[in-house]
């Protein structure tokens, strides 16, 4: 709806466009007509333009900042954390010759004997992985269950999900070799058990995402653990603790 008339002092046209209800207020010292509302918020639908020059009116306590609002997909975790898996992936095959099947880096896969060579191998075990398979599998899964879970929860309880469960699933592993070794001698420090891979990272998002019953139904119709490649214990110790974060999330204790 418009509303124009003529500016007495000025003799220049001006018009109200609006879409919500609205009244005009006229003052003395302001020949200038300007939109009041009754709940005393402005509305971006609402324009008062005067004259010629076309310029919104805009309340001195309404005026917008001049920030851009943020593009979505730049700040998605599932999108950041997929392209880190596979910028990582692409740079060691291309150092080590081999995209197919890069080298494994001793100093940054979780290796135990029974326990881990190197403690930060159980954070960035989760970043490496040993074939193309293993790779494109983990970054699948993980834009289809990282989406559902951005969802549901904050950035930051995205991120702490992610690397919670990864770590979980690498001490789970860790778990694993130790029992082996006390039940088989085996791993020990002449023959270590590695293991790379954001899979339990990825079960434990899974986990946080679609909760028992989801996780129930997609690993016996999807088969998830067909691309598992080894590593039982660490996916079941990162879905695990992907559950437990999922009622931490909406429990009443959660002010994270």
């Amino acid at each position: 709806m418009a509303l124009c008339g003529f500016d007495r002092e000025g003799g220049s046209q001006a018009c109200v466009y609006f879409l919500a209800n609205c009244r005009i207020q006229r003052s003395r010292n302001r020949p200038k007509r300007r939109l009041a509302y009754p709940s005393g918020r402005f509305s971006l639908h609402s324009r008062l333009y005067h004259g010629e020059d076309w310029r919104p009116f805009v309340p001195e306590d309404s005026q917008v900042s001049g920030e851009k609002p943020s593009n979505p997909y730049l700040t998605s975790p599932t999108l950041t954390f997929s392209v880190i898996l596979i910028a990582v992936y692409l740079a060691i095959g291309f150092l080590g010759g081999d995209l197919l099947n890069p080298p494994v880096l001793l100093a940054l896969a979780q290796c135990d004997g029974p326990l881990p060579i190197y403690p930060w191998t159980l954070v960035t075990s989760i970043f490496l992985h040993a074939g193309i398979i293993h790779i494109a599998s983990n970054v699948l899964f993980l834009l289809i269950f990282g989406f559902i879970l951005e969802e549901q929860v904050t950035k930051t309880r995205w991120i702490a999900t992610f690397f919670l469960t990864g770590v979980a699933g690498n001490l789970t592993f860790v778990g694993a070799d130790l029992a082996g070794f006390f039940l088989t001698g085996v791993p020990n420090v002449n023959s270590l058990s590695c293991g790379v891979g954001a899979s339990g990272a990825v079960y434990g998002i899974m986990g946080a995402a679609t909760g028992v019953r989801g996780v129930i139904l997609i690993i016996f119709i999807a088969g998830l653990d067909l691309f598992a490649g080894g590593g039982f214990f660490a996916h079941i110790g990162g879905l695990i603790t992907g559950l437990l974060l999922r009622r931490f999330w909406n429990s009443d204790l959660r002010n994270f």
